[in-house]
């Protein structure tokens, strides 16, 4: 790896914590919080919505994430 740009690390510093503070805005405007998906959670995802239980899946997206029920229909591709 190269020798690295000094103004150009801190001119991403910069534009990396401003798009954080707007994701933080949007979250707080739309009331959502975010859930980082962890692996088990994603498996159990899948399998719940690979064996037909899409409901379960959705329910269970819905109760992790916040998302609201179009948001998570959408998720699923449904």
């Amino acid at each position: 790896m190269g020798q690295v740009d000094i103004n150009e690390y801190n001119a991403l510093r910069v534009r990396v914590a401003e798009l954080e503070a707007q994701v933080a805005f949007l979250m707080r405007h739309l009331n959502v919080q975010y859930v980082s998906p962890d692996g088990e959670f994603m498996d159990k995802l899948k399998k719940l919505a690979q064996s037909g239980k899409l409901l379960e899946a959705i329910k269970l997206y819905r109760e992790k994430t916040g998302a609201s029920l179009e948001e998570a229909k959408r998720y699923f591709g449904v």
